[in-house]
């Protein structure tokens, strides 16, 4: 599970990992099953999420995603 601080406004990317076939379906690519989103806690300015998703996906923080 991938742990992330966001405050409010900030965003999270998630796409198909380097190297994943575009042409995938959505059934191959949630074969092992699907994105888990679990807020692990609220503080005065940011909420702690946890991710869980098929190893094809990659998350970013929106600050890290070079084709925004």
């Amino acid at each position: 599970m991938l742990i992330l601080s966001r405050r409010q406004g900030e965003r999270l990317i998630i796409d198909l990992a380097e190297g994943v076939d575009e042409a995938m379906t959505v059934g191959e690519l949630f074969f092992d099953g699907p994105i888990e989103i679990t807020v692990l806690g609220l503080g005065s300015s940011q909420a702690r999420i946890g991710i869980a998703a098929p190893q094809e996906l990659v998350i970013l923080r929106d600050e890290l995603d070079n084709q925004s």
